[in-house]
């Protein structure tokens, strides 16, 4: 495998590690016997403390508001992350920081792909839409092109986590993989990832009901986050700008702007941490009204910080039960 190397990392990383000889196989754990665990996005992190309880300390890498296709840790945060447990991350191609991580101080914590069960099929979705296919053709390949320069290998989508029955597989192999660490705590574990996937199970449900008969089938959005969601409750997404917000060309803004309008939609949905000036550029052409749909790579400053991915994800089925039915 490749190593992503920062310039000096791993001669700071000698410096400050070779002296207590860390591995995998040697325990970070404070004196109370607590996991440190670092994750990527938001979800991870969430389902990762809930399952984990009392026996966890997670943190996100990712600071509040920060674009998870353009973010890059710094030598002090490899540092961090060196002393963990734990790295939890979704999959390699779909979680491209990771990787960079993972070559640099992967022989210091254990790194573990959240995703990696989940068969591949799962990620080949949106852009079958066969309307959504003759209006933005040309926008996907655009989009295929700019996911190569930060790791989206063939345009996959990386926000896996807002299907909730995906995010139930990866909330269980998180509880596995911290029994498989920690076996003392396995039942209070297992306990707290039932409670987890019960409460995952009825956003499902949530999702189900509110798509079974909408008034409407098309859901505009700020990029495209939401494909996973479409193709599991049978609507369609249009993004404005792509997976790593490539922005339409003039024709396909237009035909967007013309769309809108013979459909007479009333919401485009914005996220909290994507800006857009075309999205506000279309929003006054059509003058539509602003939704936010949490996208839940990262929270922001406005975000409560005790949030879960169930209180955000219940805030996310409100606005889309809005724009899919009234």
């Amino acid at each position: 495998m490749t190593k992503y190397l920062f310039p000096g990392l791993m001669a700071l990383l000698v410096m400050a590690l070779a002296a207590c000889g860390s591995s995998p196989t040697d325990s970070n754990e404070t004196d109370d016997d607590v996991l440190t665990i670092y994750t990527t996005v938001f979800p991870l992190k969430s389902f990762a403390e809930q399952i984990g309880g009392e026996s966890v300390s997670v943190e996100t890498i990712y600071p509040n508001g920060a674009d998870i296709h353009t973010y890059e840790p710094t030598q002090k945060d490899m540092l961090e992350y060196a002393e963990g447990d734990l790295f939890i991350y979704t999959a390699d191609d779909l979680d491209p920081v990771s990787q960079k991580i993972r070559g640099a101080v992967e022989d210091h914590t254990v790194f573990f792909p959240a995703a990696d069960g989940i068969p591949e099929e799962a990620f080949e979705h949106g852009h079958d839409h066969e309307e959504a296919e003759e209006g933005h053709e040309d926008h996907e390949h655009e989009s295929e092109e700019g996911h190569e320069d930060h790791g989206h290998e063939n345009g996959t989508d990386p926000h896996i986590w807002l299907d909730p029955n995906l995010s139930i597989e990866m909330a269980s192999a998180i509880k596995d993989q911290l029994v498989e660490m920690d076996a003392d705590n396995a039942s209070d574990y297992t306990e707290n990832f039932e409670a987890l996937e019960q409460e995952l199970t009825d956003i499902d449900a949530e999702l189900a009901s509110i798509t079974e008969d909408p008034l409407r089938d098309t859901v505009y959005i700020s990029h495209e986050s939401i494909g996973y969601l479409a193709d599991r409750y049978h609507f369609e997404q249009v993004g404005i700008s792509g997976l790593n917000n490539q922005e339409p060309s003039q024709q396909e803004l237009t035909q967007i702007i013309e769309d809108i309008e013979a459909k007479e939609i009333s919401y485009i949905l914005y996220e909290q941490n994507i800006t857009s000036k075309i999205t506000d550029t279309i929003r006054e052409e059509t003058n539509t009204e602003p939704l936010e749909f949490h996208n839940l790579s990262v929270l922001n400053d406005e975000d409560d910080q005790e949030a879960t991915y169930q209180s955000i994800m219940q805030d996310n089925i409100e606005v889309l039960d809005r724009v899919l039915n009234e």
